[in-house]
């Protein structure tokens, strides 16, 4: 018996080494499962990515979720493989890489780390010189390249569309609406429908989320706005300089009321950005748009009409960043409270607030002590239309039957297979902007198989970008080597996308030791 169990033991043994070494070899090796989460707008591509994976031998099934639920899931590190997309507001790498791949930064839901990749953005972010910066920025791309933490996929053009009687609208590469600057041949109030179900708040510190923004920034104005084309241009800010690598100097516009009558001055702009900075500022909560600022450390009051702010590090991008902080009246947000100011607002933008609820629509009026906004954006003077509605329409089959029929004005976020037929519609006008958001499909890099870069190249090569690009979105878009955007500053266009190629990706996976049939 005692022979018998050794014998038994013995046999066992020259399997299991027998089954190791098969799977070194290349003799016998394991499938390689996956399931693609994302939500329902991008369905059709997930599919299309599902069959390509199975073209090389995964096992590949596709989840769809809510959105919401499924965001909860991802930042839990609970998901394998998953759509994503990330928006930049900044127009440079700040705002998009260093979230999304710097290790354990607010978006890096995917767990990837690098410590070359992380020290050639430290570089990037601590340079002054351009060509420093640049410099950095192309060592981080490749590395982002080789390490590929998602298989990198595209831009898409903003296209939008409104009816033709609206007049002097222009799409924006952030995807902001503003209708201080648009008019109507027809009536007086304009209807703008939202790719949102909802907006998150009505503070301009309390949100990381760009339909939100959209609302309110046209109630309330910054030190600085953007041109349609991303050109930074003085707003309630009427000049600045640098007066050195880490300090800023703002000089305010006299004369800008808010919509309750105070007249703005420093001290509101330095409570705008206390309220940002400081630690448990709203009502013992701290603003989600903090790092946004990078190391600004502080905002301090020079005179009535000037402020100082003061860096701990060079931040180049900061005009670019300022554009995203509304300014806010230090003594009626005292003197109401955190939430009864997100639920009241008061601004000195082109619109003051009237009502709404903000999974349904928010209805503003013309406020007409306005100072004129931006003398770089002309018209320059109050809003040229008395009303203006925001209607959260999330669904895009609806968003395009509400402009057919004259229910909205505007519609973001119009569908390539819609536009089409949009622009056979002699009431309809269809405009269309370089987008400033990556899509792609993020692996997380903590656990097998995707903490192999092997297997992760491996993905890059199996998915026929071209062909998705084509049929699901009408070709309106752009291919993308890694997330970053050729929008941006510091983009390398001599390194070129995972070209398709299953030959090479079911070579990488064999490698990796997974079954390619």
């Amino acid at each position: 018996m005692k022979s018998r169990t050794i014998l038994t033991t013995l046999i066992i043994a020259m399997i299991l080494a027998f089954g190791f070494l098969s799977t070194t070899t290349g003799q016998t090796r394991k499938q390689l499962s996956v399931v693609i989460d994302t939500d329902s707008t991008r369905a059709d591509e997930a599919q299309a990515i599902a069959h390509n994976l199975r073209a090389i031998g995964v096992s590949a099934d596709v989840r769809i979720w809510e959105w919401n639920a499924l965001k909860e899931r991802i930042q839990a590190g609970e998901r394998q493989m998953y759509l994503t997309a990330w928006g930049s507001a900044y127009f440079d790498p700040f705002d998009i890489i260093v979230p999304k791949f710097y290790s354990g930064d607010r978006g890096n839901y995917s767990g990837y780390s690098n410590a070359r990749f992380d020290a050639a953005l430290d570089r990037a972010l601590r340079a002054v010189d351009n060509d420093a910066r640049r410099e950095a920025y192309f060592d981080a791309q490749q590395i982002l390249y080789d390490d590929a933490p998602a298989i990198f996929g595209y831009s898409l053009m903003e296209v939008e569309a409104a009816r033709s009687d609206v007049l002097n609208w222009q799409p924006s590469m952030d995807s902001r609406v503003n209708l201080h600057d648009v008019g109507l041949a027809r009536g007086d109030t304009i209807v703008v429908g939202l790719y949102a179900d909802k907006i998150l708040t009505l503070d301009p510190a309390a949100y990381r989320d760009r339909p939100t923004e959209t609302v309110i920034r046209n109630m309330f104005d910054a030190l600085v706005t953007r041109t349609w084309d991303g050109k930074v241009v003085p707003e309630i800010a009427e000049a600045w300089k640098a007066v050195s690598d880490t300090e800023y100097l703002f000089r305010i516009r006299r004369g800008i009321k808010f919509h309750n009558g105070d007249l703005l001055d420093a001290d509101d702009v330095v409570f705008t950005f206390d309220r940002v900075l400081r630690e448990g500022a709203m009502g013992g909560r701290t603003s989600p748009r903090k790092g946004l600022l990078g190391p600004v450390e502080k905002v301090e009051k020079v005179d009535q009409y000037t402020v100082r702010f003061v860096l701990s590090s060079p931040f180049p991008v900061l005009p670019q960043a300022l554009v995203h902080f509304q300014i806010v009246p230090r003594k009626y947000v005292e003197r109401v409270g955190d939430e009864a100011f997100a639920r009241k607002p008061v601004g000195c933008g082109p619109f003051k607030y009237v009502e709404g609820q903000f999974d349904d629509k928010i209805v503003m009026e013309r406020f007409d002590d306005y100072y004129g906004g931006s003398p770089s954006i002309p018209p320059v003077g109050p809003a040229r239309v008395k009303r203006a509605i925001f209607r959260m329409m999330p669904d895009p089959t609806v968003r395009v039957a509400a402009v057919k029929t004259g229910e909205v004005h505007i519609i973001q976020s119009v569908p390539s297979h819609m536009a089409a037929a949009l622009v056979r519609d002699k009431n309809i006008q269809v405009k269309s902007v370089e987008g400033t958001r990556v899509y792609m499909v993020e692996m997380n890099c903590r656990r097998p198989p995707f903490d192999d870069p092997r297997v992760r190249r491996a993905m890059n090569y199996a998915v026929d970008w071209d062909a998705i690009l084509r049929t699901v979105y009408a070709g309106n878009a752009t291919r993308l080597a890694t997330a970053f955007l050729p929008s941006g500053f510091g983009f390398n266009q001599s390194i070129v996308p995972y070209k398709y190629d299953p030959a090479r990706a079911k070579a990488l996976l064999a490698e990796a030791g997974y079954s390619t049939k």
